[in-house]
């Protein structure tokens, strides 16, 4: 099934876990690792669009509706998603680890922790979403500000978990070792 070295059993269930919501994903395998970390950087973004709509729709509404507080704490909110997709989006790819470029290829081990470590972040920004698809629905179900505050803080607090955990992903990248330069 996969083109790496050896068989990693012990990742195929976050394999399956990121296919069920990337279709076609198959791991790392070779000639398609760059199109494998393109597509799980791409559904990390799209998941924090996806929370983000639903915190502006609560923010849009508090604000014509004059409840102020609700309102600054989702801007802060969609603030901290705005900041993780520009990290996505500044993160190396295809330059500086071996991961990509001509330098030794990628062990099986951090093959292995790269999978875990992707599929760890899509479910931490799945929760992520559906922690703000329920900020939408207390804020609509005239639930108290103070409820509807302390969901979109504890979405921004999986968002900000979610931002750190993804930037660790570069020190499972620097497992990758640098060719002898000649």
């Amino acid at each position: 099934m996969f083109n790496m070295v050896g068989t990693p059993l012990d990742v195929l269930p976050y394999v399956r876990g990121i296919q069920m919501v990337l279709s076609g994903y198959e791991g790392y395998t070779k000639g398609k690792r760059r199109d494998a970390d393109l597509a799980i950087r791409e559904e990390i973004k799209r998941c924090g669009t996806r929370a983000r709509n639903h915190i502006m729709n609560v923010h849009d509404s508090c604000f014509r509706e004059k409840k102020i507080d609700i309102s600054k704490t989702a801007k802060a909110c969609c603030n901290t998603i705005d900041i993780l997709i520009e990290d996505i989006d500044k993160s190396p790819t295809g330059m500086t680890h071996a991961f990509f470029s001509g330098q030794r290829s990628a062990s099986v081990s951090v093959l292995k922790k790269l999978i875990k470590h992707d599929h760890d972040v899509i479910e931490m920004m799945t929760k992520a979403v559906n922690i703000s698809n329920s900020i939408e629905h207390a804020f609509a179900s005239d639930k108290t500000d103070d409820e509807v505050k302390s969901l979109i803080r504890k979405c921004e607090q999986m968002i900000t978990s979610s931002r750190g955990y993804y930037s660790a992903r570069s020190t499972v990248l620097d497992g990758l070792r640098q060719k002898k330069k000649v």
